[in-house]
């Protein structure tokens, strides 16, 4: 009798106390993207491409993009540009005079020795013998027997050159960011200065025949020429507003121009611009890049098919011609997830991106956000109700669970990034500092109105999140160690001492009483008497700490650069490392109603717990 009362005792303890917490772990779910800032990309025909970047990077794909797979460079150094002549015989160079070449396909890459220091930023060869390098410093080399020896040729010029390109082996022409452009019709043995009466870096280059070229640079340069560089035509400021996107009063630069023809060209540049002419560059237009990522270089490789890569991993796609794009692989970094319940959940991040899961994070699909900026910060207050928020001043809302956005811009006018709701018609905004101070906006009617709340007269620096426990009661931190709390719906805000000048850059209420703040350097800080007080505790980390949940009152996790997780099971008295499976950096973590945990991350990365 006391064997089978036993026996049930541990059975309902089992019942009662179920022990899986041992066997959970972090598993990600999504990996990160491609984690480059492209340079250069290359193809020879449709199928056979190559796109290199920053620490040695550098991809390959073999059947027009559908699996591209990692090169092995043997280098750590920044590469900047990409030339073949054919599917096997091509050169890449970079950093501290870095010429790589290959005549397998990049199977295996053998440096060059050139005999100098000074960065190397393009390369142009017009067989496998003879080619041209230049860099930093006025830099311009030549080889004739496929790069075994380079010959410096003296150009008389200390300019950093950004591109050159040959059409034969007699004429070329090399462009600086210093705005000049120099010309040779033998072989480089001499130069010539070409005069264009722009004051402009120019960035990008390409010429299709002896006599028609096109430069572009910074400020929106965007330079023609039908005579060999003779004259060089611009295009007029009127164009320019009507074409380009304009940051602080200025067109935006841009990067790289290719030319299909002497009719069909493309030109790419800063926040995801790509242009598209048919008239030999007399008029462009603007076409939808679904990013707003810096772009660095693009390709026609048919009449139909074009390349554009950039920063972040950007690699963009047109099979219409350049007309639309599509992004192969979208490694953009994820700033915050948030479920509504234990199936569905959104993740915002840069370039406008919005994934949703419908299946607790198996399968994640874009929500298109008609966004180019940075989203920070997402909340849903039903499974069809969310908001978002971003650079540029973006509010936007759904009512049919993210199937479509709107916008609804607020009278502030700067960056916004917290976002917290106490139910479905009260919630906050968080972001910059405005007029009156750091921005701090509210809603009681579902977010069909914002008003604009004001924050302590010292609190002149951004805030960054915001954590409301009730319709009255709400915390925001920022930098500089900012705390500030209200208790009366926002109509005052006052700060609370947190005792630490780091900046703060999440907080998170179990109840009105007990909170935890996390921010850089590994700080974390906990109060029992609703803000009162704060207490710095010990995290045994510096690594920057990004966001803060609790499951329940005892079980928590912090999530924080370099792919830190900490834990605690005594209510945030201790944390302890666990393992995270990833040393990408973590900004933000959410549970959900059943204690599951997500976090996201850089490169897009997304883990579950």
């Amino acid at each position: 009798m006391i064997k089978k009362m036993i026996f049930i005792s541990i059975l309902l303890f089992i019942i009662i106390f179920p022990v899986y917490s041992q066997e959970r772990s972090w598993k990600i779910i999504r990996q990160a993207g491609i984690t480059i800032d492209f340079n250069d990309v290359f193809f020879v025909g449709t199928k056979n491409g190559w796109a290199t970047g920053k620490n040695g990077a550098l991809i390959h794909t073999s059947n027009g993009g559908k699996i591209w797979d990692y090169q092995k460079t043997n280098t750590n150094k920044e590469l900047h540009k990409l030339h073949f002549v054919d599917e096997k015989t091509g050169w890449v160079v970079g950093a501290d005079g870095l010429i790589l070449n290959t005549t397998d396909g990049g199977k295996t890459w053998k440096a060059q020795p050139i005999g100098t220091q000074k960065w190397l930023l393009s390369v142009c060869f017009i067989n496998k013998n003879t080619g041209w390098v230049a860099g930093d410093g006025g830099a311009v080399f030549r080889t004739d027997d496929g790069g075994k020896t380079w010959y410096s040729q003296n150009i008389k010029a200390d300019d950093p050159f950004s591109e050159i390109k040959f059409i034969d082996e007699n004429t070329g022409w090399v462009i600086s960011s210093k705005g000049n452009i120099f010309n040779t019709n033998d072989g480089g043995k001499t130069w010539r200065t070409q005069e264009s009466d722009i004051a402009s870096t120019f960035d990008g280059m390409f010429f299709i025949n002896e006599k028609q070229g096109w430069i572009v640079g910074g400020m929106g340069v965007m330079l023609r020429t039908e005579d060999g560089g003779k004259t060089w035509q611009g295009m007029s400021d009127e164009q320019k507003q009507k074409t380009l996107p304009y940051g602080n009063g200025m067109p935006e630069p841009l990067d790289s121009v290719h030319f299909l023809n002497p009719k069909d060209g493309l030109a790419v540049g800063d926040f995801g611009v790509i242009l598209r002419t048919t008239d030999g560059g007399k008029t462009w237009k603007a076409q939808k890049s679904g990013t707003g990522t810096r772009l660095t270089q693009t390709q026609f490789v048919s009449d139909k098919e074009a390349w554009a890569v950039g920063e972040s991993g950007a690699l963009l796609h047109s099979t219409d011609g350049g007309y639309t794009w599509n992004s192969e692989i979208r490694s953009d970094d994820l700033m915050d997830v948030d479920f509504i319940n234990d199936n569905e959940g959104w993740a915002v991040g840069h370039n406008g991106l919005i994934l949703k899961t419908n299946n607790a994070g198996e399968d994640w699909e874009i929500s298109n956000s008609n966004s180019i900026f940075e989203l920070h910060s997402v909340k849903f207050t039903s499974p069809k109700v969310g908001w978002v928020t971003g650079t540029n001043n973006t509010i936007l809302g759904t009512q049919d669970g993210g199937n479509t956005w709107k916008s609804f811009p607020s009278s502030v006018g700067v960056g916004l990034y917290g976002i917290d709701f106490v139910n479905p018609n009260i919630g906050w905004i968080v972001g910059e500092v405005a007029d009156m101070g750091a921005t701090i906006l509210n809603t009681t009617d579902g977010g069909k109105k914002w008003k604009t709340q004001l924050p302590p007269i010292d609190v002149f620096s951004n805030v960054i999140a915001v954590d409301a426990v009730s319709p009255k009661e709400a915390w925001i931190v920022g930098l500089f160690g900012t705390i500030i709390n209200t208790k009366d719906g926002g109509n005052t805000w006052t700060r609370q001492s947190s005792g630490v000048g780091n900046y703060l850059e999440d907080v998170f209420f179990i109840d009105n009483k007990t909170g935890f703040v996390v921010g850089n350097s590994g700080v974390v800080l906990a109060t029992n008497d609703g803000g009162q007080t704060w207490e710095e505790l010990e995290s045994g980390t510096h690594n920057n700490l990004k966001g803060i949940a609790f499951i329940n009152k005892n079980e928590g996790m912090i999530v924080g650069e370099k792919g830190t997780i900490l834990k605690t099971n005594d209510g945030g008295k201790t944390w302890s490392s666990i393992e995270a499976g990833t040393d990408v950096n973590l900004y933000s973590i959410c549970k959900t109603p059943k204690g599951n945990m997500y976090a996201v991350g850089q490169w897009g990365i997304i883990l579950k717990y």
